[in-house]
């Protein structure tokens, strides 16, 4: 087993969870032994963790606990599917940071935009039962609130077809969600953005079905619709209609969460592993972001639609909802999934992200193989490719995502491993070597990290580089500024900003910290 120091703790303490609803010490029991699953799936998917071959020739061989510490996610939770049934199951490391409460399949996360599948699912229901009509105006199907235009020149409002494919011609959203106990707004507020709403209003601004716009501003419109026709809250309606049917017992649209199920959840945190104030952000776009939920519950929904299209029994879902979701609508978008342009096996995904939480749901319909994979930390985005890759590969899917690794996660890992020096003379090389996949937000990003923990001398390493790699970029001397105030070199840091002003006069955060700098007499707070 490739787990090192950090993964020999966590795979002691671990117990893997498998479907057949029995408890070992990383089992693999199945109800189906032809299935091609390894005896040791955790260790199986450790193996397959991406390598990193650096240019001395040496090579940083990782397993998962290990990317998990030095990318400062604390929980990981997997689902896997093969021939259309969830037959593995894990939960690695803890629910919040400095606990010992070990994550569970049983854990709550936050699922985010894959909120978006389930909301559209609910549509899709209705839609079918001839309650409502997929391509008239919802403006015809509002009786108690109308979608008004910002442009009287726009004609006409859209269809739930368009809102569900990120088509409707409305702002993104920007639905960062509320503090715990803060006042939160009813579905109403935040379509009007009335306080304590800090979204936009929902308003058309520009012609429907001119261009994909992805956001979670059309599917708090569509809830509106869903809300309006059944006389329900989205939470109970879907916990009526698709939760209670499909025997998904841990996931809700409750927000805020009940304290009932608190415990069972895990706790977000932010990008170098620090546990939100409160836990988490509530959430009240429900059908936007609001979904709690676990990987096991997730994957039922990608596994009838799957099912359900190839006409194989179902609990829930007919072969019609199924091809009107996946018939991809504009490019690659279908209603409430993506289908990626190319990929073999009839793919369909969606990711998530809220404050605190990265997941990823994908399913091949055509092999009945699919994952369900979330994390608890802003940084657990960074894990979801490689995880998505390392599983393929360990459950010998016959189609198998690349490997790619981000410059940034890159970064992350070796100078975690060997330091800072090490994993900036990679950089360089990795610049040299493909200038295309690399930009100066990897390096700042990476430096910002160091500040943060004060390593000041690597921080300034890595934004000299910076500076010194794209010197006609005004936010990497901009950055450097940052970085020498935090360090505490003020005649450097004024300099820096003279140079990011050189190249760009009116850029406004330098302008405002050279302000703060000169009124503060030469110190100020980056």
């Amino acid at each position: 087993m490739r787990i090192g120091a950090v993964g020999q703790r966590w795979f002691a303490r671990g117990a893997a969870v498998c479907a057949a609803g029995v408890v070992f010490a990383g089992c693999a029991v199945l109800r189906d032994w032809s299935r091609v699953v390894p005896e040791d799936p955790a260790a199986a998917i450790d193996r397959a963790m991406p390598t990193i071959r650096l240019a001395d020739g040496s090579v940083l061989d990782l397993g998962l606990a290990d990317w998990m510490e030095h990318l400062a996610v604390p929980g990981v939770s997997l689902a896997v599917i093969d021939n259309y049934e969830v037959v593995w199951t894990q939960g690695f490391g803890v629910a919040e940071a400095g606990s010992d409460r070990p994550v569970t399949p049983e854990t709550l996360f936050q699922a985010a935009s894959i909120s978006k599948p389930v909301a559209a699912l609910m549509t899709m229901l209705l839609v079918e039962s001839g309650k409502l009509d997929l391509d008239v105006s919802v403006n015809e199907l509002l009786t108690e609130w109308t979608l008004p235009a910002d442009d009287p020149e726009i004609d006409r409002a859209p269809t739930l077809r368009e809102l569900l494919s990120h088509t409707g011609g409305l702002p993104r959203g920007g639905f960062a969600g509320y503090d715990p106990g803060a006042d939160i707004p009813d579905l109403r507020q935040m379509l009007d953005a009335v306080p304590p709403a800090t979204n936009p209003a929902a308003r058309i601004v520009r012609p429907p079905g001119e261009a994909f716009v992805y956001g979670g501003m059309g599917y708090m419109v569509v809830q509106q619709v869903l809300t309006e026709h059944t006389g329900k809250d989205f939470a109970e309606l879907t916990e009526e209609r698709i939760f209670r049917p499909l025997g998904m017992r841990n996931s809700t649209f409750a927000q805020p969460l009940p304290p009932a199920r608190a415990e069972a959840a895990a706790s977000g945190h932010n990008s170098v592993g620090q546990v939100l104030p409160r836990r988490w952000r509530v959430q009240p776009g429900q059908a936007a972001a609001g979904l709690w939920t676990t990987p096991t519950d997730a994957a039922v929904i990608a596994i009838e639609t799957a099912k359900a299209r190839h006409g194989r029994p179902t609990k829930l879902v007919s072969r019609t909802v199924a091809e009107w979701m996946l018939t991809p609508h504009r490019g690659h978008v279908a209603l409430g999934w993506m289908r990626p342009m190319a990929a073999p096996g009839g793919l369909f995904v969606h990711s998530g992200a809220n404050n605190g939480y990265r997941a990823y749901l994908l399913m091949h319909a055509d092999t009945g193989q699919g994952l369900a994979v979330m994390t608890n930390a802003d940084s657990g985005g960074k894990l979801l490719i490689p995880i998505i890759a390392a599983v393929a590969e360990a459950f010998r899917w016959p189609a198998r995502p690349p490997r790619p690794l981000a410059p940034g996660t890159r970064l992350q890992l070796v100078d975690a491993v060997h330091g800072a020096e090490k994993a900036l003379e990679d950089y360089i090389e990795q610049r040299r070597r493909r200038p295309a996949a690399v930009s100066p937000e990897d390096l700042h990003n990476w430096a910002n990290r160091m500040l943060f923990n004060e390593r000041f001398d690597d921080a300034l390493l890595a934004f000299r580089e910076n500076a010194k790699l794209y010197p006609k970029s005004e936010y990497a001397h901009l950055h450097l500024a940052r970085g020498y105030l935090a360090a505490g070199k003020t005649e450097d840091a004024l300099q820096s900003l003279e140079r990011a002003l050189d190249l760009a006069p009116g850029l406004e955060p330098a302008l405002r910290l050279r302000a703060r700098l000169n009124a503060s007499g030469g110190g100020a707070d980056p």
